[in-house]
């Protein structure tokens, strides 16, 4: 493996983890100002205003670079298959962080997930 590759595979790492934290800052930050008001302006008033959803999208922009520096490094079809990694991590942290319950089908779906993930890192 060259160190091209070992770069853009840690900056698919990056990517990764700054989404995964920025999706579960934006859901905390979100448990906070939402109410029962539904859509409206002032609750994305709130939101935008709030240090958590704030931080959140920090992060997505983040992993934005991240993500541009991975594919300048990677081949798109090789590189994009680790992207559901945040899908694992999510549901990994969800009861964990946010004290939500996790189905034993969304466990299953997970597996699936990382079969496919072990399929397209083989060659």
């Amino acid at each position: 493996m060259t160190r091209e590759m070992l770069q853009g595979f840690l900056f698919v790492a990056l990517t990764i983890v700054f989404m995964v934290v920025g999706q579960v800052l934006v859901k905390l930050g979100m448990l906070e100002v939402s109410g029962k008001d539904g859509i409206s302006l002032q609750l994305v008033g709130r939101a935008l205003t709030n240090w958590q959803v704030l931080g959140g999208l920090a992060c997505a922009a983040v992993a934005s670079v991240c993500w541009m520096l991975a594919l300048s490094r990677l081949q798109l079809s090789l590189a994009y298959p680790f992207m559901g990694l945040s899908i694992v991590l999510v549901l990994a942290l969800s009861p964990i962080l946010l004290r939500e319950q996790v189905s034993l089908l969304r466990w299953v779906g997970v597996l699936v997930v990382c079969l496919g993930l072990w399929l397209a890192a083989r060659k």
